[in-house]
């Protein structure tokens, strides 16, 4: 736990998987083999799903890419800006929230499976979909935390 008390730490991270999924998201937006996977014709009698694919296959998943980056940047910048070590009480809540996302990611994973084999040519729109949920409500909930660390 000593180690999650240097505001650095927390920002790598962040920074690292962020750009991790920036650059899968910006490379897989618009190339012709990722779309070539999601050619089906509205196949699922679910307009969220159907219009999930057409998010996908014309090629927005850069701007969430984008906004990653962005956000990503936001908390390494406000990190470094305080030179100042986190407190117990929001060592306390960072540890919380990593284990919370574990702890949501591995119970994904068994709904990730679940929701394939009911619709296998959703495949590739249902782990998008759940990485960018869980991803985006994590870096969201981190981006506060700094933020708030900072005002304190």
């Amino acid at each position: 736990m000593r180690i999650m008390r240097k505001p650095v730490t927390n920002a790598v991270f962040i920074a690292v998987i962020s750009v991790f999924y920036a650059t899968v998201f910006i490379i897989i937006s618009g190339h012709i083999e990722f779309e070539r996977m999601l050619n089906h014709k509205q196949t699922l009698n679910s307009a969220f799903w159907n219009e999930w694919s057409v998010f996908l296959k014309e090629g927005n998943m850069k701007y969430i890419g984008l906004i990653y980056l962005i956000l990503a940047a936001a908390v390494v910048f406000l990190s470094l800006m305080r030179r100042k070590n986190y407190d117990e009480y929001q060592i306390s809540i960072l540890a919380k929230s990593f284990i919370t996302a574990g702890t949501v990611m591995v119970f994904l994973f068994p709904l990730a499976l679940l929701l394939v084999l009911s619709d296998p040519n959703y495949s590739i729109e249902t782990i998008m979909f759940l990485v960018v949920a869980h991803w985006s409500a994590f870096l969201i909930a981190d981006l506060f935390l700094v933020i708030r660390w900072c005002k304190s």
